[in-house]
């Protein structure tokens, strides 16, 4: 795992801009700290940061040359089944590396060798062999991160907006229907960034980059629409096989690998297929304080019964400013999931013991984990078929009959989105501040929210399926997963130099669970029915039966009251940013509901308070580092 860094300018070259580049090349240095190199080759720029897992000697430092023709490569990523693909490659390599084999296989069979690829990947190829040409490419659920500006005959590309920006900062402006955006969702969803000028390279594309005209293909494709027609035990059966093959691909390193246990069942899973493979992996497990968050008693069940090594990671959790704000600036835009303290934390400790950390990433996304997959397309029904627009008053009636506060709120948000449109309900329920947020009878936004819905809608638009259950699982995992969830991993693993792997997306799986029957992955009872099937076969039945819990911090005791104190004066000051989108009076009900829990709004939760003002946060300190 590694960050890169190219450009090219066919008509001024690079000299002018290399100081800047360079610049920018340290900026990801984190990426990959065990080699950094550069190269300028006629119009090119290729610069890389490495982070040695596969061939740990210095002939696989990059940019790399080819062994057969005047070509380079810069790489991050790993290829899982390069020695088989290696087999077929009638060339004499350099060296042992996964990367040379990407290199050779292109310019032996052009960019279709990709499709052959079954890693996690974001690289680019300056090919010199006729005129000069540069192509990138990214895998195809959009694990590693890779992100593209360009303007007339200048292009630069990187593994974070950080390394792009030196090169290009007097050129870019913020994308205001982005920002927006975030203040719902709390993370810019891509290909959108939070400049108008930076995209990120969508998913399973290939841009071409060349004189006379930059070619962008959509190289492999993941359909949300075809089902296939096996029967409930048969797409068990050939879940587990895949699975199996996943896990066994990912455990392909010259250096320790390790699995991230928690409670769940995608982890748990993993960690029982690695052990198959290798008795002596370890589960890394974080232990909290807080019993609401804390799994390790969970993860120990998990690997007594595989009698497999098992680790309580021990991490220095005092929170403070400081590290919020390292965490939250190495993202480049604003970002606000709070899960991301505690990847950061869990890396971080990954690191004093390998480089190589596996998650269960994934699983929620393919195998209906999330229950709210399933009653979202119940609402879809209902509301079609049974209920007018006024129903959603009703709700709200017997909303107040609850006792209990967190029930009361849910059915509060269900009534929210009974008027929506099929399309608004995704967008609805991801905000961790809502566009209909009510406060004082009036919107705390001081912007139209349909902005940030719009731009929303406009994602994807070639793979947006018209069955709203195909919908759903289109939406979590191409906007939801890959915008905040995998973007998050990789960028607290990167920070802490931990390569951080996800077997569910292997490419054959994916291909495979997209197409099962939406309703044999769950129902109003069960989420993931076909991973809990498997669990129960290795594991204890009550764990089996384990609902979904976030990988989640508590914010609001993790920082001190000195902290909050601060977070508040700076939301306050006098022209910041937060100011031109929500109204003061409610950034100010937000700290007046986190130290007085009982005179909080009934409307709003623990959780929901302070990742309101993480969202803020975020958006203020980005606005003042940008």
């Amino acid at each position: 795992m590694c960050g890169i860094l190219g450009s090219v300018d066919f008509e001024k070259g690079v000299a002018e801009k290399y100081p800047a580049l360079l610049k920018g090349l340290e900026a990801i240095n984190h990426r990959g700290p065990d080699s950094s190199k550069n190269l300028v080759s006629g119009s090119s720029f290729l610069g890389h940061n490495r982070l040695s897992i596969i061939d740990l000697s210095s002939k696989a430092d990059q940019p790399m040359k080819s062994a057969s023709a005047d070509a380079y490569l810069i790489y991050n990523g790993e290829i899982y089944n390069y020695k088989e693909l290696k087999k077929n490659l009638s060339v004499k390599f350099n060296t042992n590396s996964d990367s040379e084999v990407v290199l050779e296989g292109y310019l032996n069979e052009g960019i279709n060798f990709f499709k052959k690829l079954r890693g996690i990947y974001a690289f680019a190829i300056l090919d010199n062999r006729a005129g000069q040409k540069i192509i990138i490419a990214r895998d195809p659920s959009g694990i590693k991160p890779l992100y593209f500006y360009n303007k007339g005959s200048f292009s630069i590309f990187g593994s974070e907006i950080k390394a792009i920006l030196p090169s290009v900062k007097k050129e870019v402006s913020i994308n205001e229907d982005v920002i927006k955006c975030y203040l719902n969702l709390g993370y810019c969803p891509e290909p959108f960034t939070a400049y108008s000028q930076i995209t990120a390279v969508d998913p399973g594309s290939v841009i071409e980059i060349s004189k006379n005209e930059t070619k962008k293909t959509k190289l492999i494709s993941y359909s949300f629409t075809t089902e296939n027609n096996f029967n409930y035990d048969e797409n068990v059966a050939e879940t587990e096989v895949r699975l199996k093959k996943a896990v066994e691909r990912n455990l392909v390193a010259d250096v320790e690998v390790a699995v991230a246990l928690s409670g769940g069942i995608d982890s748990s899973l993993i960690y029982a297929y690695a052990h198959g493979s290798d008795s002596k992996i370890k589960g890394l497990t974080i232990g909290f304080d807080d019993k609401d968050y804390n799994e390790a008693d969970i993860a120990k069940i998990y690997s007594d019964t595989m009698k497999g090594n098992h680790e309580l990671v021990e991490v220095d959790l005092e929170l403070n400013l400081d590290t919020l704000n390292k965490i939250l600036l190495d993202f480049d835009q604003p970002y606000a999931d709070s899960s991301a303290i505690n990847v950061y934390y869990l890396t971080k400790a990954t690191g004093k013991i390998t480089k190589v950390l596996i998650g269960g990433d994934g699983g929620d996304e393919l195998y209906n984990g999330y229950p709210s997959m399933t009653w979202l397309t119940y609402i879809d029904k209902l509301n079609k078929n049974m209920f007018t627009r006024n129903s959603g008053e009703a709700i709200l009636s017997i909303a107040q009959k609850f006792s209990n506060p967190s029930q009361g709120r849910l059915v509060k948000r269900i009534a929210d989105l009974w008027s929506d449109k099929p399309h608004e309900l995704l967008y609805d329920w991801h905000s961790w501040f809502p566009r209909k947020t009510n406060f004082q009878n009036a919107s705390p936004f001081l912007f139209d929210t349909n902005a940030g819905l719009n731009l929303y809608q406009s994602i994807f638009p070639e793979e947006i399926p018209e069955n709203f259950k195909h919908y759903v699982v289109f939406d979590y995992f191409r906007k939801t997963m890959l915008g905040d969830y995998l973007r998050k991993t990789d960028m607290m693993s990167m920070l802490n130099h931990v390569e951080y792997r996800v077997p569910v997306l292997d490419e054959d799986l994916v291909s495979f669970a997209l197409t099962i029957p939406f309703d044999q992955k769950s129902s109003l009872k069960e989420s993931k029915k076909i991973l809990r099937t498997i669990h129960r076969k290795i594991y204890p039945e009550k764990t089996s039966r384990i609902a979904k819990k976030g990988f989640t911090i508590p914010l609001d005791t993790s920082l001190s009251k000195d902290d909050f104190e601060v977070i508040k004066n700076e939301l306050l000051k006098s022209g910041n940013i937060v100011n031109e989108y929500v109204k003061k009076d409610y950034v100010k009900f937000l700290f007046t509901s986190l130290n007085d829990r009982e005179g909080a709004s009934e409307d709003i939760s623990r959780a929901g308070i302070y990742q309101r003002i993480l969202m803020l946060y975020s958006l203020s300190l980005w606005n003042d580092q940008k």
